[in-house]
């Protein structure tokens, strides 16, 4: 019986990344989407640190996708990539990321947002039509600190996101989502003393946007107008079932149907909530163990019946395991499935697929 896998781009720290880590780069992982199980395909991109990728479908071409990879240093870059059906990455460009130790790539459209953790600088370039790199039209610099002393110092920039006309920044250090439109710097909503905002996922509406604090171990509820482009904090829950600021550090947070999932670190589960009161809050469901420190984690959508998945990065257990996510309940369950790979911090799909037989035998 055929099979129809699909290909994960999994980003690592390597030895000259800053931190240093194991990786050799961007690795290559195959995966099919009715067991879950994962296949090594090697490494497909060899560039320092890409511990954040991004893809952007708006250039698919016939040669491939474009692929982008920050690559975390004190003085870091952005590199891009062509993915080819062969799932082969080649190199077309790389610029400096605009500040220090860049964590996350945000690609959508034409632009293309880079945050800068150390300096929290945020730049925007221009792509070009086939997907390349082209020129940076903005550079957003910010001020200001918040009371945890040993990490919000200054303000560190951790992602970003686009929820309709107005790209979000969820700033660590400053406690803030700040918001930037066409025409700059469009204003900020201000989150409570020590979250530690880090990552930022919306609803479909666009009405509401959950975000993981990094430094409260909790899911917080931003109520968001996306004619205004202003946005309230109306709410938070503890990121897993217990209280655990000081100890558990919640990373990546994803939206997927009514539920939200949030990797934490330290407590080393995917925490599953409810969303309820349309949108505006959320209700803890389960943890389910992950491995230990999941960085990051990706929802691998079924398809012609085939189950949902998601792929979680323990990055301190240097494996890769895939959850099959319960229909019903929506709580993602062990498969079994697991994919020694060193340092993984980031996963991310891309839309090429290749058969293969039951033999292995490539189709």
């Amino acid at each position: 019986m055929d099979k129809r896998w699909r290909l994960l781009l999994v980003g690592t720290y390597t030895p000259d990344s800053d931190p240093p880590g194991k990786g050799e780069g961007v690795h290559r992982v195959w995966f099919d989407p009715v067991t879950g199980e994962l296949i090594d395909g090697g490494v497909a991109a060899r560039t320092p640190g890409p511990s954040f990728l991004a893809l952007n479908t708006r250039h698919e071409a016939a040669e491939g996708y474009a692929v982008y990879a920050v690559n975390e240093r004190a003085q870091g870059t952005v590199t891009a990539f062509r993915v080819s059906g062969e799932a082969t990455l080649a190199e077309t460009g790389s610029v400096p990321s605009g500040g220090g130790s860049p964590c996350h790539v945000l690609a959508r459209g034409s632009e293309l947002a880079v945050s800068n953790y150390a300096d929290g600088v945020v730049v925007l370039h221009d792509l070009s039509p086939d997907g390349s790199l082209g020129k940076r039209t903005a550079r957003f610099a910010h001020r200001g600190g918040g009371p945890v002393a040993d990490r919000q110092e200054g303000p560190h920039a951790h992602s970003a996101a686009r929820v309709g006309d107005h790209v979000l920044v969820a700033d660590l250090g400053t406690d803030e989502l700040r918001v930037y439109s066409r025409e700059g710097a469009a204003g900020a909503v201000g989150m409570p003393p020590g979250t530690g905002p880090r990552h930022m996922a919306a609803d479909p509406s666009g009405t509401h946007v959950y975000v993981s604090g990094e430094l409260d171990s909790r899911v917080h509820v931003v109520r968001w107008d996306p004619t205004t482009g202003t946005g309230e904090h109306v709410g938070s829950v503890p990121a897993t079932a217990e209280e655990s600021a000081g100890t558990n550090f919640p990373a990546e947070i994803a939206v997927h149907g009514d539920r939200v999932y949030v990797s934490n670190r330290g407590a080393d589960v995917l925490s599953t909530f409810a969303v309820r009161g349309g949108g505006a809050r959320v209700e803890h469901l389960a943890d389910t163990p992950v491995g230990a420190w999941p960085r990051h984690f990706t929802v691998v959508r079924g398809h012609h019946g085939d189950p949902d998945h998601i792929v979680a990065a323990a990055q301190n257990g240097d494996e890769l395991m895939s959850l099959r996510v319960d229909p019903r309940t929506g709580i993602p369950g062990d498969t079994g499935r697991r994919l020694a790979v060193p340092d993984p911090v980031c996963v991310l799909p891309v839309p090429i697929k290749r058969v293969r037989r039951a033999e292995g035998q490539d189709v």
